[in-house]
């Protein structure tokens, strides 16, 4: 385990200490609508693996949540907000 890894499993061990959701690696990628059913989803793409889904899945905000992850700051893959 090199020393950042060392430093990321500290940081989501103290995270669940303190009650705290652990922020997902992940960047936005924009939103998904569907006319036809009336709804968006906010997709995001996984720069780590979490239960389920491998790194590099593309996944909704809504899986992320009941996961039970925070989101990073909402940024595109093309750097806008």
């Amino acid at each position: 385990m090199t020393p950042l890894e060392a430093l990321a499993s500290s940081l989501k061990f103290a995270e669940a200490s303190c009650g705290l959701r652990p922020v997902v690696q992940a960047r936005y990628e924009g939103i998904q609508r569907v006319p036809e059913y009336a709804f968006e989803l906010e997709l995001w793409t996984l720069e780590e693996s979490i239960p389920g889904h491998p790194k590099g899945s593309t996944v909704s905000r809504t899986t992320l949540e009941r996961a039970g992850y925070a989101l990073p700051n909402r940024r595109s893959s093309d750097g806008s907000e």
